[in-house]
């Protein structure tokens, strides 16, 4: 490590919003006479400005000086600060001796230029530092407390603390003797500190809309996306000129200013902690502050209607919706499920049962023509993977090689020969007889075929064609028919593989 001498320094300087007396160039003005006096260079100086103490997270200064400190070539000896509250009001005391500490394995020293142990490193300095760490935190703890206090009673008074107004409504700036001073446009602030602010109606068009949103959500089911996504099909213009989201909609049903009150502490985050959301009974509530947009007893049917939305139903009572769905529609399907204020969202059922199909099962209702279906189509891609899986193992068996081709569907047998692989199932025209329709493919050399039989739901016997067989269109197995291509009909796959079978798969090859 390079040794470099102690009067090459740099400066850290930090001012808070809480503390307008230690401003920056106060600092500036102490450390650079506190230089001057002992003949040390200052080559730089890292800044906070506005940024709170109580953490190094969204320090950028404090983090690229102690980046530098760490740096394999450090290119000064000393690093000078105010005080200890300049370097931190950490709520833990170790932290702050911690981010010192690490300087000093550095090589660095720290200077507190306008403490009185600036350049005493003994024991008594040691403990007077620990001392002034405490009061440092304790300072960020009890203006806390105070904030909070003053808080609190100014919304017991009716006055706003912070934030916007919310759609509907605007922030009225009072004087100190409550004459109104003028409307606050979002973004702005209050003209003097001694000014209050109250919230008062916003554009007529705005609480005609809030009223709306109110009725549409709980008279006609509306949900909270859906509301969205009208007010941004109409063109409704938000608060923030943001397209409407979700979260706008949730904070409009849920805020009780809509209702004339005035909540506070709904959500703190007090000395840097994380964010957490207070319970009820922790608010602090100001009834009668704003003119109210809803009435108490619309508002309160709105919150027992979320609370019902967002309780998550058992298993058994989703059984005992959906029978009751199937009771009032006389059917049931994902857009009737949707569609019923009743009943909870589709993607809840699929995530409890693994799919509609199987909540409609568990509830014993009957299934629909489209579901069958689906189960058919299950049904046939199981059967065509089964007899795929057979053709390459006949095949690998005897002595070739196989590669899939065709999405899955077709087999190319010794690198030449390309198979086509289906299953037939049976077709049963208004007029006629019954039958398997057989396609092919122009670029498949010959196509397997496995007949399904119409009640067991089992392939029957299979049939192998070349493309010759199919070059004329396509082929209509009929149970009357199907003598005629008995040349080409077997009961198994494996023999198709028959050495001794004319026109096998395998003679073939």
């Amino acid at each position: 490590m390079v040794d470099y001498a102690a009067n090459r320094a740099v400066m850290y300087v930090r001012m808070s919003t809480e503390s307008q007396d230690y401003s920056t160039d106060h600092q500036r003005a102490r450390i650079q006479e506190y230089a001057a006096a002992r003949d040390i260079e200052i080559i730089r100086e890292y800044v906070d400005d506005g940024k709170s103490g109580l953490d190094i997270r969204r320090r950028a200064g404090l983090l690229a000086l102690m980046r530098d400190v760490q740096s394999a070539t450090p290119d000064f000896g000393q690093i000078l600060v105010f005080d200890i509250s300049r370097w931190g009001r950490f709520q833990d005391i170790d932290e702050a001796a911690y981010h010192e500490h690490t300087c000093r394995r550095a090589g660095i020293k720290v200077t507190y230029c306008g403490e009185r142990f600036a350049d005493d490193a003994g024991p008594y300095a040691s403990l007077l530092k620990s001392m002034k760490r405490v009061m440092a935190a304790e300072y960020s703890r009890d203006l806390s407390e105070k904030v909070f206090a003053a808080q609190a009673r100014f919304i017991a008074m009716g006055f706003k603390q912070g934030g916007h107004a919310g759609y509907g409504l605007r922030r009225l700036a009072l004087k100190a003797c409550g004459t109104p001073r003028a409307i606050l446009e979002y973004g702005e602030s209050k003209i003097s500190a001694t000014d209050r602010v109250v919230l008062v109606l916003g554009p007529e068009h705005e609480v005609a809309t809030v009223r709306r949103l109110y009725a549409l959500y709980l008279e006609q089911g509306a949900s909270e996306a859906g509301l969205a996504r009208l007010l941004n099909s109409e063109a409704v213009p938000s608060e923030f000129g943001r397209p409407w989201t979700q979260a706008m909609i949730n904070s409009l049903l849920t805020n009780v200013k809509y209702c004339g009150a005035l909540a506070y502490n709904r959500r703190s985050c007090k000395l840097s902690t994380r964010r957490t959301r207070n319970a009820a009974d922790q608010w602090i509530v100001k009834q009668e502050a704003v003119a109210p947009i809803i009435d108490a007893e619309v508002f309160a049917r709105v919150q027992a209607e979320r609370a019902r939305r967002l309780r998550r139903p058992t298993r058994d009572e989703q059984v005992a919706l959906l029978q009751a769905c199937h009771d009032r529609h006389g059917a049931v399907n994902a857009k009737i499920i949707a569609a019923d204020p009743l009943m909870p969202d589709p993607q809840l059922l699929v995530r409890t049962f693994g799919s509609l199909m199987s909540a409609y099962k568990a509830a014993g209702l009957p299934d629909s023509p489209k579901y069958a279906f689906v189960a058919t189509k299950r049904l046939l891609a199981a059967a065509c993977a089964g007899l795929r899986h057979e053709v390459e193992t006949l095949t690998v068996a005897a002595g070739g090689t196989t590669h899939p081709i065709d999405d899955q569907t077709g087999v190319l047998i010794n690198g030449r020969l390309r198979v086509l692989i289906e299953i037939a199932v049976p077709r049963n025209p208004r007029r006629g007889q019954r039958n398997w329709r057989i396609r092919g493919s122009p670029n498949a050399d010959f196509t397997i075929v496995g007949r399904m039989e119409p009640i067991a739901g089992v392939v029957a016997d299979y049939f192998l064609f070349s493309r010759d067989d199919l070059a004329l269109g396509t082929i209509y197995l009929k149970d009357s028919n199907l003598d005629q291509f008995a040349r080409v009909r077997y009961p198994t796959v494996g023999a198709m593989f028959g050495l001794d079978s004319r026109g096998s798969l395998e003679a073939t090859c």
